[in-house]
């Protein structure tokens, strides 16, 4: 019988200490297994981005219509970790969406929409794409606002590399023009969403008659705490719907909500700037994928692992300008229940481009809308996910 030798030991010793970190959900916060996680997921990604050619001007959209006589600007903001949980707008009991409050009778707040993974990649690549990466061929939303004849620009205080930016820094080159404000190496403190401000104004005043801008926010990512400045400091009592009430809790819980105060200011700047235009607009904000945060279970975070309803439901908004809303042909039904893996109908259909790829039942302003099982990380059951969910 041949000895037990030490990397053996080592192989065994390991194995144990995942599965037991995984059985005890520890690994939702072990931050080893999560750099391993994130690396291989980031490789595989790499894997399926090498032939697809996302980064061109043009898509594989065919028959591609967009005519206005008017000038349009339309601007879609990408938050990340927003769960609508902790949404004032959505019935949250702490005023930490003060403008958008004030504002609301002009909002098309919609009521239940969820991402398809509690990851950026995975939650992206579906919301952004056609073929939602499923085949050996993509297109991408800037591609299809390009072949419609719109300036794209794409403004992001996301990180352009690393492991979870690779497949969205990819779609990012496909526009006119890009900019990355956050050069930042991962754990470091990064620049305040503010800081895609001047851009974007530099931008809305650019003389081209067709604009569509994103803007991609580090909104509520961890480290919730650097994520807004100082004057935003307002929570620090114990926080409502808090099933965990330990020091942790209490400080992580109040910081995520000074971050959703700050992006709820974020958004309403977008919004001004946007107003000032000419023409037709639109400002749309949806969150990537939610977060847990001492809701549901007993840590701040989000994992695929270990999934949580506040991980998948996320605030969905839209503000029109009057222009755009006396031409506005759709339907705004806000109870209906919708997955952004059918996001680039909806945008299509807002934004009144035609292709032949189009299909009116994905589409949640459309009239021929047909409600479908929802999944979530590519083959659960939403509805079932829910039901049977025990925290």
């Amino acid at each position: 019988m041949k000895p037990i030798t030490k990397p053996l030991i080592l192989i065994s010793l390991l194995a144990f200490s995942l599965v037991f970190l995984r059985i005890t959900k520890l690994i939702d916060q072990n931050f080893p297994y999560l750099v391993v996680r994130g690396v291989a997921v980031y490789q595989d990604e790499q894997d399926k981005l090498a032939g697809l050619a996302i980064d061109e001007k043009f898509g594989q959209f065919t028959a591609v219509k967009s005519t206005s006589e008017q000038a349009r600007t339309f601007v879609l903001i990408i938050g990340e970790s927003t769960t609508k949980h902790n949404f004032e707008l959505y019935g949250y009991p702490r005023k930490n969406n003060p403008r958008l409050s004030l504002r609301k009778k002009q909002l098309h707040v919609f009521d239940d929409v969820i991402s398809t993974n509690a990851f950026t990649i995975g939650a992206l690549k579906t919301a952004l794409s056609l073929n939602n990466f499923e085949s050996e061929s993509e297109s991408t939303i800037v591609q299809l606002f390009n072949q419609a004849g719109f300036e794209t620009h794409w403004i992001s205080n996301q990180r352009p590399i690393g492991p979870y930016e690779s497949i969205v820094t990819k779609m990012s080159r496909a526009a006119n023009f890009y900019t990355f404000t956050n050069t930042e190496i991962a754990g470091r403190k990064t620049p305040l969403d503010e800081v895609l401000l001047p851009h974007l104004e530099t931008t809305l005043n650019r003389n081209t008659k067709d604009k569509f801008i994103v803007l991609h926010l580090l909104g509520t990512h961890l480290q919730y705490s650097d994520r807004y400045p100082a004057a935003f400091e307002l929570f620090d009592e114990k926080p409502p719907n808090l099933k965990f009430s330990h020091e942790e809790a209490i400080q992580k819980r109040n910081e995520y909500d000074n971050a959703i105060l700050y992006t709820d200011y974020m958004i309403e700047q977008v919004i001004q700037k946007v107003k000032k235009q000419v023409g037709e607009s639109y400002v749309m904000y949806f969150s990537d994928h939610g977060e847990e945060v001492f809701l549901d279970q007993d840590f701040a975070g989000h994992n695929d692992d270990n999934p949580t309803p506040s991980m998948f439901e996320v605030p969905f908004i839209i503000w029109m300008n009057q222009n755009f809303q006396d031409n506005f042909d759709g339907v705004i039904e806000t109870e209906r229940s919708y997955s952004l893996i059918d996001f680039i109908h909806s945008l299509a259909d807002l934004s009144k481009i035609h292709f032949e790829e189009y299909v009116p039942e994905k589409s949640i302003f459309s009239e021929e809308f047909e409600s479908k099982d929802r999944k979530i990380k590519a083959n659960i059951n939403y509805t079932d996910f829910k039901e049977s969910f025990v925290p």
